[in-house]
Parts: C-alpha cells; sequence; structure tokens
C-alpha cells in the first residue's frame, strides 16, 4: 500500500471518486460501505483504477479476486413516492449478485444489501394519505412496462405502506484503517469538478474527507455494521468520541404521527454546541437551510455575541426548483422553500450585516434567463454539508440544516477538532470558492465576513468574467414567490 495523507478533503467527485478508487484497490481484507446510492456501473477516473476496468463494478471484480470481503448497504426507498429510486436500490442488489458470478468468488464474501428504515406512520396520517397514494400507485403502473414494475418489487403491495424516513449517509471503510466520507454518493450525476465548467444542471458541488490511522475509523465501521440493528431496535447505539450521527427508529405508540422517534441527534448537538462556543465566526455550506430551531439557535448566538459573524452558503435555489419545470415542482419542494425562506429571515433578522449569504455561480454568461441562472450566470448546484466554528472545530458528513437530516434519516458524519486537520479543510473550502489562494486577514475568523461580503457585492455587478471567484448574493425572492407553507406538517418532513 502506497503512503497517503492521515487526512485529505475534496471538494468535489473528480477528486473524491479518484481517491476512493484508489482506496479500494488498496484494500487488502475488506471494504464495508454504507450509502443512499451506490451505481457500480459508475465510470472509473483515476489512472490506476481505469488499468483494470472502466467501471467500478470491474474495479470491485478485481479486487474481490484478491479475497477482499465486501459489505455493502444501500438505501431503499418508498416504492411509490420514490419509484425510480426503489428501482435504484434493488438494482444495486443486482450488481452485488453479479459480482459473485462475475469474480468467481463465494456469496458469502459479499453481501449488498437495499435497507429500508422501518419506520411507517401511525394509522391516522396513513389514512389520510391513502387515497393520494393509491392514485399515484396506479399511476405508476401504469407508466410502467411489466420488466420495469419487476425492477421495483414494492409495488406490488396491494395496499401501499408509507415509508418517510430514509437511510442518507455516504461513508465507507476500507482495511480498518482508511474512513472515507462525507456527502458524495456514487453514480455519475454527482460527478463534478472544481471548475464547475459544465450545464447548471450537471454541477455538482460536494465536500468528502478521507482520514487514516484515527478512532472513526473502528466507529464508522461498527455503525455501518449496527445500524440498522439499532433503528429496528434490536441493539443500542455504538458508542463514538469523533463519529456523529443521526438514528431514528419506529415509534412504540404511532397512531397520530407521521414521524419517527429519534434515538441519536449528535449532529444537531454538534452544531448547537458550536454556535455557542463559536466567538467570532459560523461557516456553514449546506443544500438547505431549513431548520427553523437551528436558524433560531443562531440568531440568539449571535444576540448574545455582538463580534460573531456568519457566512452561509448554500445553491441559489433546491435541484427541482432550479431545473425541472412548473408543473413538476411538487410540494414537498415549495413546502421546503417556505421554510428555507422563513428560516433566512430569522438568520438576517438576528445578525443584520453580520450575515454574508452568498450562493455560486459559473464565471459565465448564460445564454437566457431561467431558474437556473444567478446575477445573470449559470448557476452552481451546491450539496455541501459543513460546518466550521471560528478555526477551532468542524463537521463534514451527510446532514443538511432541516429537520429531516437533523432528527429523521440515517445521517453520519466526522467531527475534526484538529487543529492541523481544520486548517487543512479551510483552505481547501476556501480556496475552492475564490479560485485562488486569499489573504490571510481573508481567512481570520475574526475579520473575513466583512471582507467576504464586500467582494461578493463587487461580484454582484460585475461582468461574470471578472468576477473573483464563484460566490454572489444568494436572492430569496424566488424562495418568498413559489415557497408555500403546510400549517399541519411537521418541519421535519422536507
Amino acid at each position: 500500500m502506497s503512503q497517503r495523507p492521515d487526512f485529505e478533503v475534496f471538494v468535489a467527485a473528480d477528486g473524491a471518486f479518484a481517491a476512493f478508487e484508489e482506496a479500494v484497490l488498496d484494500a487488502q481484507t475488506s471494504i464495508t460501505g454504507g450509502f443512499r446510492i451506490f451505481d457500480m456501473s459508475t465510470p472509473l477516473l483515476s489512472d490506476t483504477a481505469r488499468a483494470v476496468g472502466e467501471t467500478w463494478f470491474d474495479l470491485l471484480v478485481h479486487v474481490l479476486r484478491r479475497g477482499v470481503r465486501m459489505d455493502l448497504a444501500v438505501s431503499d426507498f418508498d416504492p411509490v413516492y420514490a419509484t425510480e429510486l426503489h428501482q435504484q436500490a434493488w438494482a444495486t442488489v443486482k450488481q452485488g449478485a453479479a459480482l459473485v458470478e462475475t469474480a468467481g468468488v463465494p456469496a458469502t464474501q459479499v453481501r449488498v444489501r437495499a435497507l429500508l428504515h422501518p419506520a411507517t406512520p401511525g394509522m391516522a396520517p396513513w389514512l389520510a394519505f391513502l387515497p393520494a397514494s393509491l392514485r399515484k400507485k396506479r399511476a405508476r403502473h401504469a407508466a410502467l412496462s411489466r420488466d420495469a414494475l419487476a425492477e421495483a418489487p414494492g409495488l406490488s403491495r396491494n395496499l401501499p405502506d408509507l415509508h418517510p424516513v430514509t437511510h442518507h449517509q455516504k461513508l465507507a471503510v476500507i482495511d480498518d484503517d482508511t474512513l472515507y466520507i462525507g456527502g458524495l454518493d456514487l453514480n455519475e450525476r454527482r460527478f463534478d469538478t472544481p471548475d464547475h465548467d459544465r450545464p447548471a444542471a450537471q454541477t455538482w458541488s460536494d465536500v468528502q474527507v478521507i482520514v487514516r490511522n484515527d478512532p472513526a475509523v473502528a466507529e464508522a465501521k461498527a455503525h455501518i455494521e449496527t445500524f440498522d440493528d439499532v433503528v429496528r431496535g434490536n441493539t443500542p447505539p455504538p458508542p463514538v468520541q469523533r463519529l456523529r450521527r443521526t438514528l431514528s427508529a419506529d415509534r412504540r405508540f404511532k397512531l397520530p404521527f407521521l414521524s419517527p422517534r429519534t434515538l441519536v441527534s449528535e449532529i444537531e448537538t454538534l452544531h448547537r454546541d458550536a454556535f455557542t462556543q463559536a466567538r467570532h465566526l459560523i461557516y456553514i455550506e449546506t443544500q438547505f437551510m431549513r431548520s427553523q430551531p437551528m436558524a433560531e439557535a443562531l440568531a440568539e448566538a449571535a444576540q448574545a455575541r455582538p463580534d460573531l459573524t456568519l457566512i452561509l452558503i448554500l445553491p441559489a435555489l433546491p435541484e427541482p426548483a432550479a431545473f425541472d419545470a412548473d408543473d413538476d415542482i411538487g410540494f414537498e419542494t415549495r413546502y421546503g422553500m417556505g421554510l428555507e425562506r422563513d428560516a433566512l429571515r430569522t438568520l438576517r433578522d438576528g445578525f443584520g450585516d453580520r450575515a454574508t449569504i452568498a450562493s455560486p455561480v459559473q464565471p459565465v454568461l448564460a445564454a437566457r434567463e431561467t431558474r437556473a441562472t444567478l446575477a445573470g450566470s449559470p448557476i452552481i448546484y451546491v450539496h455541501n454539508k459543513v460546518l466550521v466554528q471560528d478555526a477551532d472545530r468542524a463537521f463534514v458528513g451527510s446532514a443538511n440544516m432541516n429537520g429531516r437530516s437533523l432528527h429523521w434519516d440515517t445521517e453520519a458524519g466526522l467531527l475534526v477538532d484538529s487543529p492541523a486537520r481544520v486548517g487543512t479543510l479551510r483552505s481547501a473550502l476556501f480556496h475552492h470558492w475564490w479560485r485562488a489562494d486569499i489573504a490571510r486577514d481573508w481567512t481570520d475568523p475574526a475579520q473575513m465576513q466583512p471582507l467576504w461580503q464586500a467582494e461578493i457585492w463587487r461580484n454582484d455587478v460585475r461582468n461574470p468574467d471578472t468576477r473573483r471567484g464563484f460566490l454572489v448574493s444568494h436572492d430569496a425572492r424566488l424562495h418568498e414567490a413559489k415557497g408555500q407553507s403546510l400549517p399541519l406538517a411537521t418541519d421535519d418532513m422536507v
């Protein structure tokens, strides 16, 4: 095995996927993974991996033939409301069976599971949703061929269940010494480069880290091996020091409830502690800022400490609102936009001019104005999930700033508190957004927010090819126009 750093940060899939490929190629004994999506037909990127094949399937066959064991858990999804994702999960299971046959290894050497979170709603919400569920199920059956229906086994139930909770984590452990963790699933949709020089709908900013020779590696492996039993109530969550998780289970008494019972909310606790302890700066990159309790906690911290500043980077719009037709933007997306509208108002009220809220765009002029443009340029879609408290502590994982990630879905992330590692992470993040090294005061938690804000304002009025970096001001007007309130809905749904 070649010598590699103990901590690496990747801010797009090209580097992350290549490093993951090489870590798997180095495997001597085992690969243990838990992902929302893991498509083995994803093309390989690194030269060393491409020497053994074209796709992840080829890479895994090569490694399995050396005797490496593989245990992969992917998320299954509600077959009626998330049919394509349900089909993808079972396609991965079939890929796992094909691995065994192609590699010529014992079936006991490979385990690939599609795991459906066991939490289901109580009778009252199930009955309330039943007419819509039956209509959607009939529409799915009418739209799918017989072969496609066979690839969605959950659609065969006469009365559809509701499965509102998923496993949203993205992590893998190789040989008990390497952990790959963050926000990236494995498929072609997640691919992008740090230049984001692609059509807006194909951009994908994300953050993944690799750690080696760290206690978090063993904690992550124990988590992957036990989380299904934990959420089913068969075993307690294993103790952790460096890993942070969200875990939930079915309610014992659930008649009126749509929501599960939260077992572990370590990610929420980490964020709340950071808000309380930060002296100068809270820095967040997130796909969603929809949690009103988190927004209120941040605003309260701002009121208590007049020197506290906020830099928040998020996409201009959620993915369906940015790239789909109006008729295809579902109520859950509009509801999420309404929650984000309210959370951003709370942050602006709490911080005033001490808050910078920004979104990235490409440094080119858009061919035409659409929802996928901002400041006259194509947007860059942000899927990042990062928190940095001053320059002291950080978190990288799979959880967004929404109630679903903090209370419902299975999530996993890494606490980073080594000064050197926090510095490596901050350098990678800041270099990515500004597309260059920046002056020391631009990275000083006590000084950077007003400096970033001033440059972002300048970017708002510059021609795209003269902007500095990717960031412009986030524009909440579309959230105001398209956001929708659902008075009886729980904020944790989206």
